[in-house]
C-alpha cells in the first residue's frame, strides 16, 4: 500500500500527488481525485524506471495506494512540506538517493540526444519549447542546492553560461548534475540533519534531494509524452 501526499495549489485548481515511498514519484492533475486516480499508473512507470537501473523493484505488482494527507494550504506546486522532510537523511538513503540523481539526469539526456538547436526551440502549439524546459529543470536544481549548501561554483558556471547561450544546455545539464552530486555526497552530518527556513521555503537534505529527483520526473514525463518515448 503507497500512502500519496497531496498538495492542491492556489485556488485549488491543480493537485500535486507525492509517493514518499518511492522519492521522486509525482502526479499532478487538474483536480485531487485525478490525480489520485493516476497514481497507480505513474507508480508503476517509476518502479519500471527504477528497475531498468538495478533496484530490484517490481513494475508488474499489485499497485494500490490511499490518500495519506492532503495540504490545501494554498501553496505553489512543490511548497508542502511533509513530516519527511524534517528528519535526518541516513548515509545509507543518501548513497541510494544521489544514484537515482544520476540515473534520472542521464535518462533525461537521452530523450533529447540527436535534437539540434532548432528542434530544442520549436515552440509546440501548446506550452514551453524542450529548451524552455531543460533551462527550467536546470536552474531550479540550481536553487534547490544553493538553498541547502549555498552558492557551488561547479554548478553555477555551467548553468549561468547555459541561460547566456555560451553553452550547450545538454553539457550544462550534465556538468551541473555531477556538481551536485559530488557535493551531496560530501554532506557532513551537521548539513544531513539541517533544517532550514527561508520564507516559504524549507531545505533540508531530504527535501532538496526529493524535490530535485520529483521536479525531473515530471518533466522528464513532459518531454517523453512529447517525442512519444518512455520516461
Amino acid at each position: 500500500m503507497y500512502a500519496l501526499y497531496a498538495e492542491s495549489g492556489p485556488q485549488r485548481k491543480k493537485t500535486l500527488v507525492h509517493v514518499l515511498d518511492l522519492l521522486g514519484c509525482v502526479v499532478q492533475g487538474d483536480t485531487t481525485d485525478e490525480a489520485i486516480a493516476a497514481s497507480p499508473d505513474a507508480i508503476r512507470a517509476y518502479l519500471g524506471y527504477l528497475r531498468r537501473h538495478g533496484e530490484k523493484l517490481d513494475p508488474n505488482e499489485k499497485i494500490e495506494a490511499r490518500l495519506a494527507e492532503h495540504n490545501t494550504e494554498g501553496l505553489f506546486s512543490g511548497q508542502a512540506l511533509w513530516p519527511q522532510d524534517l528528519k535526518p537523511l541516513s548515509p545509507a538513503a543518501l548513497a541510494r538517493y544521489v544514484n537515482w540523481l544520476g540515473w534520472s539526469r542521464a535518462d533525461l539526456l537521452d530523450l533529447v540526444k540527436g535534437i539540434d538547436e532548432k528542434g530544442l526551440r520549436a515552440k509546440p502549439a501548446a506550452g514551453r519549447s524542450l529548451r524552455d524546459i531543460l533551462l527550467h529543470v536546470l536552474g531550479a536544481d540550481k536553487s534547490y542546492v544553493y538553498g541547502l549548501v549555498g552558492p557551488l561554483k561547479a554548478m553555477g558556471e555551467p548553468t549561468n553560461a547555459a541561460e547566456r547561450g555560451d553553452l550547450d544546455l545538454r553539457v550544462a545539464l550534465k556538468e551541473a548534475r555531477a556538481a551536485a552530486i559530488d557535493r551531496l555526497k560530501a554532506l557532513t552530518l551537521a548539513e544531513r540533519r539541517n533544517v532550514r527556513r527561508s520564507g516559504q521555503s524549507t531545505y533540508s537534505a531530504y527535501r532538496v534531494i526529493r524535490r530535485m529527483l520529483e521536479h525531473e520526473w515530471e518533466h522528464r514525463r513532459e518531454i517523453a509524452a512529447r517525442l512519444d518515448r518512455e520516461a
